[in-house]
């Protein structure tokens, strides 16, 4: 499907601005609309009747690319708005990362701790560090992605020197040289003598497909032979989650969280099990590639309603795409 990009930085003719305010009418008319129906304070339209889940993959990237383009016809970000948007997601994605690999913060002690630097009673040490240092890396993430460098074996080794941060400096941001496996699985990485060259491979299988490949189905395959490799001792898994939600920042795309709830952690685990023992890399590229529409949709649920007068020739293509979910104007004519 080709999709026809228009973002912000395209100037709209008259007709344009004229359709967008009614666009904007009828969006808000819905959301009141739900509102009164629900009566919740908080309301929003079901975009999956728009992008339907999909089970086709290249259905699904198209989708993506769609959702993609109806993002950027929000930018540039507002600033404050951005600023209080990523600290929401940052808390969420440190809280979750770390928690799927084991940490006993809740979200709330989470938000303490890295928001606030308080610290939460009966919660260790290394619970607090983890947290911090993974806020950490998410900034530098940021970082990269601002200065525009480079996805390199040297930014891997600095995302994870922050991840494994006042926890083990002695290995904090270093290839391991011990074997290492999964307790209780018959799983065994790579021996360390080898993980140089296969971090060397790595990349240039990045250099080699960083043009071809969809942003995601990228992001998605460097995170799955990322961890087949498990370069580290520990804090894999954290780290490579960031260098996929880097490729995803450094593509226009947002922050993706997985979820640590039990089902979904089976279901990233089972993925990528997958992804290792029978070399099919389809259902973790298909679970990333859920999860980015996801949290576009979320994006967007927050951006649409929240537009200032300087935003107000914002977000047309996303507006003219859900236009069959809008409600009608209400007919003001008098009889």
């Amino acid at each position: 499907m080709k999709i026809n990009t228009l973002g912000s930085d395209h100037p709209l003719n008259k007709q344009q601005k004229s359709e967008l305010v009614s666009l904007r009418e009828r969006f808000n008319l819905s959301l009141l609309a739900i509102m009164e129906k629900t009566g919740k304070y908080t309301a929003e339209l079901d975009l999956l009747k728009i992008w339907p889940e999909t089970d086709n993959l290249p259905e699904l990237y198209d989708q993506l690319t769609e959702l993609k383009a109806c993002l950027d016809s929000f930018r540039p970000f507002d600033t404050a708005q951005m600023q209080n948007l990523q600290e929401v997601f940052d808390t969420e994605y440190t809280y979750a990362s770390n928690r799927i690999e084991g940490n006993t913060l809740t979200l709330r002690e989470t938000s303490f701790v890295i928001n606030e630097g308080l610290t939460i009673r009966d919660k260790s040490m290394k619970d607090h560090l983890e947290a911090i240092n993974h806020k950490e890396a998410i900034e530098f993430v940021r970082e990269l992605v601002t200065k525009q460098e480079l996805l390199d074996e040297r930014n891997i080794k600095l995302i994870h020197a922050l991840i494994l941060h006042a926890i083990d400096r002695e290995n904090a941001g270093r290839y391991r040289d011990v074997a290492v496996g999964i307790s209780g699985t018959d799983i065994v990485f790579p021996e360390p003598f080898v993980v140089p060259n296969l971090m060397k491979d790595l990349m240039h299988f990045y250099e080699e497909n960083k043009e071809k490949l969809h942003p995601v189905q990228l992001a998605a395959q460097m995170h799955s032979k990322l961890v087949n490799i498990h370069p580290f001792i520990d804090g894999n898994g954290r780290t490579c989650r960031l260098v996929m939600n880097l490729i995803l920042l450094q593509n226009g795309y947002p922050l993706t969280i997985f979820s640590p709830e039990s089902k979904d952690r089976d279901r990233y685990f089972d993925a990528l099990n997958k992804a290792r023992e029978h070399t099919d890399e389809a259902p973790f590229e298909h679970f990333v590639a859920e999860n980015v529409k996801h949290w576009i949709i979320k994006y967007l649920h927050m951006l649409a309603p929240n537009i200032g007068e300087s935003e107000k020739n914002k977000g047309y293509q996303f507006f003219k795409r859900i236009e069959p979910l809008l409600a009608n104007k209400p007919d003001n004519t008098e009889s």
